[in-house]
């Protein structure tokens, strides 16, 4: 059952900001040398993603999906460094297998991919564009909230840098909500009403173009955060159901809280890093980028959504 979390949370693993970064163990990892090893040993067959040529790396992944993601601060950065002696294409290889590994890949669009490209398009969000699709910062986030069904990890492989800019960033969940319960319980009583959610034109004919869920929800001892600022307050329009003052101050206060520096863990992914969070209890967004004006050398992440089986 769904209900109401009013304890102030204190279990380091669910509350944590900025000073994490002086962490690093508790997220980023070397794949080890006999993983390594089992790799290049298998490099032929990377190609097939036969997940049983690489009972080294399933293992490992797998305790790092329990020790880092589920019961550590909820991601993982697996190293790029990890994958010097490989080429592009089998450290893209290596990536789907991994993610595959921890889960089912949700089909992400109409194209039926499972591996989308997240580089800037042109796109802006107040033209109705995609977060993916521009070169936007800010805009924190949980990953496809105008779903039913949300994706339970997010991974992402980092292909190439921006020119400047293009940080990414983190932030709990918990750490938001024992703010709001701290400071703001009203606020907080509203996030857990419904909102709708607009679904940026991915909806059949005579289907609803939003869904009504809430944004925070605490059940089986989790809490589940579904949050894309930009997708309610469209959502709403759509629907012509203006939010109250209540609901916008709550919106409000949410994105100032995940805005606040001490609470925001931030990272640069450098070409062949991993990264792997839960999309139920972590926020992420970036800074806004600057691109190279040549193609080949702009910005480019490779990202997967993953149910847990």
């Amino acid at each position: 059952m769904s209900s109401f979390l009013q304890e102030i949370i204190t279990d380091e693993n669910l509350i944590w900001g900025k000073s994490l970064e002086n962490n690093p163990e508790k997220f980023v990892v070397k794949l080890t040398s006999r993983t390594i090893n089992e790799l290049k040993r298998n490099r032929k067959e990377l190609k097939n993603l036969d997940e049983s040529c690489f009972p080294e790396l399933k293992n490992e992944i797998s305790k790092l999906k329990i020790t880092k993601i589920l019961r550590g601060v909820g991601f993982l950065i697996i190293d790029g460094k990890s994958f010097l002696d490989f080429s592009k294409n089998e450290i893209i290889k290596i990536y789907e297998m991994v993610c595959g590994m921890q889960g089912t890949l949700y089909v992400q669009n109409i194209n039926s991919e499972k591996i989308v490209i997240i580089r800037d398009e042109g796109k802006s969000m107040m033209s109705g564009g995609r977060y993916h699709q521009t070169k936007e910062g800010g805009s924190y986030h949980t990953d496809s909230p105008h779903w039913m069904n949300v994706p339970d990890l997010v991974g992402m492989l980092c292909i190439r840098e921006a020119k400047k800019g293009g940080t990414s960033k983190f932030v709990s969940a918990y750490t938001i909500h024992n703010q709001l319960l701290k400071e703001q319980n009203d606020k907080l009583e509203t996030l857990y009403k419904k909102f709708h959610f607009d679904k940026r034109g991915e909806f059949k004919t005579n289907e609803s173009q939003t869904i009504f869920e809430p944004i925070f929800v605490f059940k089986d001892d989790k809490l589940y955060c579904r949050f894309l600022k930009d997708y309610i307050v469209a959502g709403h329009k759509i629907q012509n159901k203006p939010l109250s003052k209540l609901q916008e101050t709550s919106l409000q206060s949410l994105d100032e809280i995940s805005q606040n520096e001490n609470n925001v863990l931030s990272y640069n992914l450098k070409p062949n890093d991993m990264v792997f969070f839960d999309n139920h209890r972590i926020l992420h967004g970036r800074t806004a980028f600057e691109d190279y004006e040549v193609e080949n050398r702009k910005r480019c992440h490779l990202r997967a959504w993953i149910k847990f089986e």
